[in-house]
């Protein structure tokens, strides 16, 4: 009787928990269906995706820069001793023109140094070959030859304000510029080293040396080139160039030049020491009127040195006589210390001591600052 009434009440107790456990399962699914119903109540709200990215053709815009160069200085040369101004800007447009060429174009909008009107003009103009065997290169328009190393660096890359004297009195204030035709080939050699040769021929513009000349003679323009890796830290770079062309006598000039560059950039601290010697120098020997020759020379040397990440401190001494005037020169001292933010900022403050025996002397103190926007091209190494 007992173990009747045990299973009577376990039994019970089971339809109790079946009951109960159907109960919930039943509230669950009600629950979730009531969720449901709801959430199809609601109002849609789109969910924001990326868009997807669209591979297509290479753009065939060319890559555009503008480099503004801005001046304060104080000189103690004439009566008019502090000036402050907008000293030059320029715009670059280069690109790929095909598999085989690039072409580059580079204006300028500079301050005339006597009237100080502003005036636009065409720096570079060229078409570049990518593609020749045997690594030739072949560059046609309006270009800076390859004379000595200075000459092809334009102002804003050139680690002081000022140019060497030798290049503004021997050329333009701001070098030697030619149209013609430009060929380079890397020379293959036995020895563990990099040389490369260039031949420029074609016509100079007007400047302190030479002249476009009326009849056919033409600016010949050579450049030999030798690159030396030391070590993993240390470069040099040793370079020879020889140019003729008409002169301002209506007779013929010839130069001779070198170029020696040292460069320290340790591989462990590559981003805060650098040290930088460049030395060049020319002879040029003038014909004229009179039937003789005038031999005179110029030549600098400067020592830079990078002390922390943005900041650099440099040295540089100066001589340079006057192409066909005997016995003139302008020797300086120079100091620099320039400050760069980033790759498209630099300021720079300079100080020159200038002593000239056809002139009066003078010191001067020039502070410039240095910004660029867009997509420019690495400078030269």
């Amino acid at each position: 009787m007992r173990m009747i009434q045990l299973l009577l009440i376990f039994g019970a107790a089971g339809s109790f928990v079946r009951a109960q456990t159907q109960s919930d399962s039943s509230a669950v699914a009600d629950s979730l269906l009531a969720i449901e119903l709801q959430a199809q109540m609601q109002p849609q709200i789109p969910v924001q995706t990326a868009p997807p990215v669209v591979h297509s053709a290479p753009t065939t815009n060319p890559d555009m820069s503008a480099i503004g160069d801005f001046r304060t200085l104080y000189s103690t040369d004439g009566s008019r001793n502090i000036e402050t101004y907008f000293n030059a800007l320029e715009v670059q447009l280069s690109s790929v023109v095909d598999p085989y060429a690039s072409a580059n174009f580079l204006f300028s909008f500079g301050k005339d140094s006597l009237n100080g009107d502003y005036s636009a003009g065409l720096e570079v103009a060229t078409l570049t070959s990518i593609s020749l065997p045997y690594t030739l290169e072949v560059t046609l328009g309006k270009f800076k030859p390859n004379f000595t190393k200075v000459n092809i660096l334009h102002p804003h890359a050139f680690s002081f304000v000022e140019f060497p004297t030798m290049v503004k009195n021997f050329f333009e204030e701001e070098g030697l510029f030619m149209e013609g035709v430009s060929a380079s080939v890397l020379l293959p050699n036995p020895w563990d080293f990099y040389q490369e040769f260039d031949v420029q021929v074609g016509r100079s513009f007007a400047n302190n040396s030479l002249v476009n000349g009326a009849d056919n003679r033409l600016l010949y323009v050579a450049h030999l080139n030798n690159f030396f890796e030391l070590s993993d830290n240390s470069t040099l770079g040793v370079g020879f160039s020889g140019l003729t062309g008409p002169n301002i006598f209506n007779q013929r000039t010839t130069m001779a030049g070198f170029d020696l560059t040292y460069k320290w950039k340790p591989v462990q601290f590559n981003t805060y020491n650098s040290f930088t010697w460049q030395t060049e120098g020319l002879m040029s020997m003038a014909d004229t009127v009179a039937g003789t020759s005038v031999t005179s020379y110029g030549a600098y040397s400067m020592l830079e040195y990078q002390i922390e990440h943005r900041t650099f401190i440099g040295t540089r001494v100066d001589y340079a006589g006057l192409p066909g005037i005997e016995k003139s020169a302008d020797r300086t001292a120079s100091l620099l210390l320039r400050f760069q933010p980033t790759e498209f900022q630099i300021f720079a403050l300079e100080f020159q001591n200038v002593n000239r025996n056809y002139a009066p002397s003078y010191r001067q103190v020039v502070f410039r600052a240095i910004f660029g926007i867009g997509t420019h091209a690495a400078h030269a190494y």
